[in-house]
Order: C-alpha cells, then sequence, then structure tokens
C-alpha cells in the first residue's frame, strides 16, 4: 500500500503533459491552512487514428488563502490528436475559487471561480490567451453530493479565433458510500460561442462514471499529516462532435502547514 501511495505522489510531481478540461470545481473544496500538489489529466480516444490520442494535462500547486479564497498556478500541457504528434507546454494559469456561502446555510452552496490561462507556445502552435468564470454550486441530498459548474470563456490576446462568449457546463453526482473509493456519474458539454451554437448533435457531449476517493496519510503509513485524493472515469462522448471516448483522472497531496 505504501509503494501504491508513493508512485501516486510521484505522478504529481513528475510533468507529464497538459491542459485538463474534465475536472469540476467545488465551492466547498478550500482548505485552508494546506499546501496542495495537483495532477488533472485526460486522453481522447476516436474510432479515426487521426483524431485519436489528444491529452491534456496539467500540474499545479494551490492553497486555501483565507477560509473563502483558494487560489492555484497551474502548468497546463497539450497533445493534438495524432500519436506522433508533440506535448507542448501551453498555457500557464492562475486559478482562484471564492466561497459565496457557508456549507448548509442556503438551498445550494454557491461560489465563484474565474481564471486566466497565459499562452506561452508560439508559431504554428500559437494559441490565444483565455479568460474563463462562472458559477460553482454544490447540494447535497442524502448520501449524494451535485456539483455543478456554469462557465464562461472568452479568449484574448493576438491569437484569438472568436470574440464571443463559450459556454461549457459540468455536473457530477458523487454517492457517498466509502471515503476511500465512491461512485459518481459526471457529464460534460461545450455547447459553443454564443449567437453562434451548432445544433445540440454538433456540440460535445461526454458522459461517464467515474470513481472518487481520499485516504489519510495515516491509512497509508505516511505519517500522520496530510492525505491524498484521487479521481479516475470513462466518459463516452454522445454526439458526433465528441471524441468516442476520454479517460480522465487526478491526484492531489494536501499537507497541512
Amino acid at each position: 500500500m505504501k509503494i501504491l501511495a508513493l508512485a501516486l505522489i510521484a505522478a504529481l510531481i513528475v510533468p507529464s503533459a497538459a491542459h485538463a478540461s474534465f475536472h469540476l470545481f467545488s465551492p466547498n473544496g478550500i482548505d485552508y491552512g494546506e499546501l496542495e500538489f495537483e495532477h488533472n489529466g485526460s486522453a481522447s480516444f476516436h474510432r479515426n487514428p487521426d483524431l485519436s490520442g489528444a491529452q491534456s494535462h496539467t500540474i499545479e500547486i494551490g492553497t486555501g488563502l483565507t477560509p473563502w479564497w483558494h487560489s492555484e498556478l497551474e502548468f497546463g500541457f497539450d497533445r493534438e490528436p495524432g500519436f506522433n504528434a508533440p506535448t507542448l507546454l501551453t498555457q500557464i494559469v492562475t486559478e482562484n475559487m471564492f466561497q459565496l456561502t457557508q456549507p448548509g446555510q442556503y438551498f445550494a452552496d454557491f461560489g465563484f471561480y474565474i481564471e486566466y490561462g497565459q499562452s506561452v507556445t508560439t508559431g504554428k502552435h500559437a494559441g490565444p490567451n483565455q479568460l474563463t468564470f462562472g458559477p460553482a454550486i454544490a447540494k447535497d441530498i442524502g448520501r449524494t453530493t451535485t456539483t455543478v459548474n456554469l462557465f464562461f470563456t472568452r479568449q484574448l490576446g493576438p491569437n484569438q479565433t472568436s470574440q464571443r462568449l463559450n459556454f461549457t457546463y459540468a455536473w457530477q453526482t458523487r454517492w457517498n458510500i466509502w471515503q476511500p473509493l465512491s461512485p459518481a456519474i459526471e457529464i460534460y458539454g461545450d455547447a459553443g460561442p454564443f449567437g453562434a451554437m451548432p445544433k445540440f448533435s454538433q456540440q460535445q457531449l461526454l458522459i461517464g462514471p467515474v470513481g472518487v476517493g481520499s485516504l489519510r496519510f495515516e491509512q497509508l503509513g505516511l505519517g500522520k499529516a496530510g492525505k491524498l485524493k484521487y479521481e479516475i472515469g470513462w466518459l463516452f462522448g454522445t454526439t458526433s462532435a465528441s471524441p468516442q471516448g476520454v479517460l480522465r483522472w487526478r491526484l492531489e497531496v494536501g499537507i497541512p502547514f
């Protein structure tokens, strides 16, 4: 068990590759006084080999600056479709989540998320800078927790391909049956730019099962301070604009200070 835990922690600090899009943000996920090291990743698969092999990864370090404000610095890596494509550092991102309500204070818990991504690619790989923002909402019903993100993205800088706001959404319902591993269902959708949204069948929509869990360091024989969080899932593409499937994962080490 200790060997497995050390291997998972190593995966967090080895830069493997990018800017993972398949990740939900909770308004209640602020751990004040804790330093967090995180890796998010995804790999897309498609029936057409030329469209398969895209990957996205992030390496992140963050902390709760206050009990209601969490901030992270992220290095995003991406690989375009095609298994011979290079993996590139594409963005440096600052992420911020502001908790707007106390858990259980109202019918749901609310937060506001905002991130700015500075493109670092040049030449044919050059991309736009991006500003993403929107509400994060969470609701507990019985032993389930549902989290919803409704985000808007605006391209900035000289390499814009659109000047419209793009709308994306994400949903997770998790059954809290066992802390080391609980099942969840997730939905990720990209509706496209306002004023020019394609037909629903041509929008990206993925749905699939995910396992979510966490362990304290003492359960892994690594001392009393710290915890390990992890997620892994498979998302099925449901429209012609979606990849056939996406493998997504997340690893996080939190150490109090």
